[in-house]
């Protein structure tokens, strides 16, 4: 171990382990930050999302809920707040209103803020306590339907109350799209006074818990088997198909861009552990002459290799910590004012990627030295014994693609980028030959700068091609990274346009539908098309009972309520098929078109027959196709859409979404006087939530580029360093036969620069097909080739490492030709 130590020792002192060490320092700080920093970001995406529930998680029940439930959430260390929601009539002696009632604990919310105002529609204050006993908090347009004023009083059933406050946003605001009435909010303390809950009221529960994360799992570990069929364990995800598309599709950006850090973190390590390896050779035979066995020097190099692993991933995890939060600092400005704390996985996320690159692409070459024949002392620097770049560049290769999906734990994910890397490394080294041939052809018609530029990268064609192959790699990166700061967020944010619908209107009956048409039309209010609409709940498949069906899924989906049934001959913007045909304007047949969420979890197939109970009735149908359903466009979307009108269209209501400005708010209390049956759901805080979660992830995007930036300097760094002592010997002849500095210089940029275009050629290719694949399969976007990213993988790639090649290789025109010479002897 001493001998090893002073071997280690020397090695730094002489710099020959300077470039691994600090390729290694690197890599593991680049994926500490980035870890770091989208944990962050995740959590804090999430926190803020949690405010939906106004909670982590709520338990929701029809049923009056176990009180020990909140004393063993006591006991797991978490805070906890109760509702109860039901539909009751609100009346003064000006006129009534039904209204959705929320009785809640003082507590209420856990999470996020309930927005209070003076007056309706006025400017709102932030309130994290529920309200006092005997108070009520209107929804503002309940004011003019009720003819009243902040201060007067109401009754809700028995119990009269001050309406105190004017509701302008409550954190949990419902998402159902029918039976929702305007908001009042009142102590839960004051249920019983109302009278308005009895036997066969149709009541909701819901107990809301917030804590950390460890301690909700151990909570729902013990509660879940207590649910039962009438409890529901609901989370962000789960608690907001809108929210939660948003939150899964902010996760998959985040994973991209943290799963192509990692591609890079080992390229760096490899050369230059290659390099160090081919200068240890010697050194080596020297050791067997003296009768060093191959497992002795095999375990001096596991030593070398552990110390190092050990300290750089060490120095590496505090660069990574400081790092990120020197782009805090610098991003403060712009990052949300509390930013949750990242996980403690992220350090083991850092530390772990360290060590699997530095094993992965380190180890290969310098345990290959024990093969190394005592004769290479005779051949200083010979790569005699070592293993084959080849076979050390699979096993990097399978160990990447085994570290990019443990990081992003994503299958999909792992397929694109490995298959994008396959086609590059195989398709890249067969055209990086034929570019570099072409490129001999073309500089016999060029200076003699140019001509010696391309003729060394003729002279040097085997590893010139392997250099190509890993700088289009780095481009390739980049150029997806860049794409998706730029087309694939800007594809998203379109889908969430300034004048996305913020406001749904429904239960308007079919006698109704004309005057509302009207009025929209007479205040210029842009709305979607309105949908006709049925409550309906599917009962029967292929005429067997769904139960068994809902009882053996996995889905978190809730099977046992109604469902929204539609019917259009159009298939909608946010729709697109995934099975069977969509059945058009074709009635011959009752035919439905299925969500294919709602169709996997339960095993519905093309073809089978559904049946559904609606208003009482049963009405059967074939299930012609299953339909992927965007359901964060904003737009009315559905379960179920027939191909016809069920039951005689007798008892369909009509839905359509509107966009309303914020200062014309008041028009819904003109809809709610002139038609008090129509319902209104307000999703202004919901689209401001979802487009701050896309602020957040460009953002993240935004600060991996640069560290993926600065991986892919390093990485240019090292190739370039890996070939110094060859650029010195001929720097030195050409110096020697009397070329001026000017002249070898000239002739740096043009082989560095001609690199750099082949390998931006060669990267633009392999980003363009792996783009395809990303924006198709993984976001479920259209596909769009950005032309700007074409033109700038050739340009930009002549222009990154001409100058960085030109900057690492300089020296060899500055060291005098006798000194290189004289070293060579």
């Amino acid at each position: 171990m001493k001998s090893t130590l002073l071997l280690l020792w020397r090695d730094l002192r002489s710099g020959e382990l300077s470039i691994l060490v600090f390729s290694l320092l690197l890599a593991t700080a680049t994926v500490t930050s980035i870890s770091l920093f989208t944990s962050r970001i995740q959590n804090s995406i999430l926190d803020e999302a949690t405010q939906f529930l106004a909670a982590d998680v709520q338990i929701r029940s029809t049923v009056p809920q176990h009180n020990h439930w909140e004393e063993l959430a006591a006991t797991h260390n978490l805070r906890t707040a109760k509702l109860i929601s039901f539909r009751a009539m609100a009346f003064t002696e000006q006129g009534m209103q039904l209204v959705a009632v929320k009785a809640a604990t003082e507590e209420y919310p856990l999470k996020g803020a309930v927005t209070l105002a003076k007056q309706p529609f006025g400017k709102g204050e932030k309130h994290q306590r529920g309200p006092a006993q005997g108070e009520v908090w209107l929804a503002s347009r309940l004011f003019a339907a009720l003819h009243i004023s902040p201060g007067d009083t109401i009754s809700i059933g028995d119990k009269a109350f001050i309406a105190s406050r004017a509701l302008i946003k409550e954190p949990d605001s419902p998402q159902s799209f029918f039976g929702v009435a305007p908001r009042a909010i009142i102590n839960l303390a004051d249920v019983e006074a109302t009278g308005a809950v009895q036997t066969g009221s149709r009541v909701n529960y819901s107990l809301l818990l917030a804590g950390t994360s460890e301690h909700i799992q151990a909570f729902k570990d013990v509660v879940e088997p207590q649910l039962g069929h009438h409890n529901r364990w609901v989370g962000v995800k789960q608690g907001n198909r809108n929210i939660g598309d948003a939150l899964e599709r902010a996760e998959k950006f985040l994973l991209l861009a943290g799963s192509l850090s990692v591609l890079l973190s080992g390229v760096a390590i490899a050369l230059a552990a290659r390099r160090y390896a081919i200068r240890q050779s010697t050194s080596v035979a020297l050791l067997k002459t003296f009768g060093q066995t191959p497992s002795a020097i095999s375990r001096r190099y596991i030593s070398i290799l552990l110390i190092l692993g050990i300290s750089s991933v060490f120095l590496g995890s505090i660069t990574g910590w400081l790092l990120h939060n020197l782009i805090l600092q610098i991003l403060g400005s712009l990052l949300p004012r509390e930013l949750s704390q990242a996980s403690t996985d992220a350090f083991a996320t850092g530390a772990i990627s360290g060590f699997v690159t530095l094993f992965a692409f380190a180890a290969p070459p310098l345990l290959s030295l024990r093969n190394v024949p005592p004769a290479a002392v005779l051949r200083q620097g010979a790569a005699n014994g070592i293993i084959s770049p080849r076979i050390a560049a699979a096993i990097g290769f399978v160990c990447v693609v085994a570290l990019i999906f443990g990081y992003s734990e994503s299958v999909l994910i792992t397929a694109v980028l490995a298959a994008g890397g396959i086609v590059t490394l195989a398709g890249g080294g067969v055209l990086a030959w034929g570019i570099l041939a072409l490129g001999k052809l073309v500089s016999n018609k060029l200076g003699n700068a140019w001509r010696l530029g391309l003729s060394n990268l003729k002279r040097h064609q085997g590893f010139n091609a392997v250099q190509i192959v890993i700088f289009s790699t780095l481009i390739m990166l980049l150029l997806i990274l860049i794409d998706t700061r730029t087309s694939l967020i800007g594809t998203w944010q379109k889908q969430l346009p300034e004048n996305t619908p913020n406001h749904f209107l429904f239960n308007i009956f079919n006698e109704e539908k004309p005057k509302v048409e009207a009025l929209l039309a007479e205040s210029n209010f842009v709305h979607s098309p309105f949908y006709p609409m049925m409550r309906g709940r599917l009962i029967m498949v292929n005429a067997e009972s769904v139960k068994p069906r809902v009882e053996a899924t996995s889905s978190q989906m809730n099977y046992q309520r109604e469902l929204n049934l539609t019917w259009a001959t159009a298939l909608g913007k946010d729709n697109s098929l995934v099975k069977g045909d969509w059945h058009g304007d074709d009635e011959s047949l009752l035919t439905v078109s299925a969500e294919a969420e709602y169709a996997n979890g339960i095993q519905l197939a093309v073809g089978d027959t559904l049946t559904f109970s609606v208003a009482g009735q049963e009405v059967t149908a074939i299930l012609g196709s299953i339909r992927s359903v965007q359901w964060d466009s904003m737009n009315p979307n559905f379960f179920m859409i027939f191909n016809q009108p069920l039951l005689d269209n007798t008892a369909t209501n009509w839905l359509t979404s509107v966009y309303l400005p914020a200062g014309q708010k008041t028009f819904l209390n003109q809809l709610a006087r002139d038609f008090p049956t129509t319902s209104i759901i307000e999703l202004d805080q919901m689209i401001t939530q979802m487009q701050s979660i896309i602020h957040q992830v460009s953002l993240a995007v935004e600060f991996i580029l640069v560290l993926v930036l600065a991986a892919g300097i390093l990485v240019l760094i090292t190739s370039i360093q890996a070939t110094l002592d060859i650029r010195f010997q001929e720097s030195a002849i050409l110096r020697t036969l009397g070329a001026r500095r000017r002249f070898v210089n000239q002739v740096l940029i043009i082989e560095f620069c001609s690199l750099g275009c082949m390998a931006g050629l060669l990267g633009t290719l392999g980003a363009q097909i792996s783009l395809y694949f990303i924006q198709t399969q993984v976001f479920k976007l259209d596909f769009t080739a950005n032309p700007l990213i074409i033109l700038s993988g050739p340009a930009g790639g002549a222009i990154l490492i001409g100058l960085i090649g030109w900057l690492s290789a300089r020296k060899v025109t500055l060291r005098p030709p006798l000194t290189i010479l004289r070293a060579l002897e």
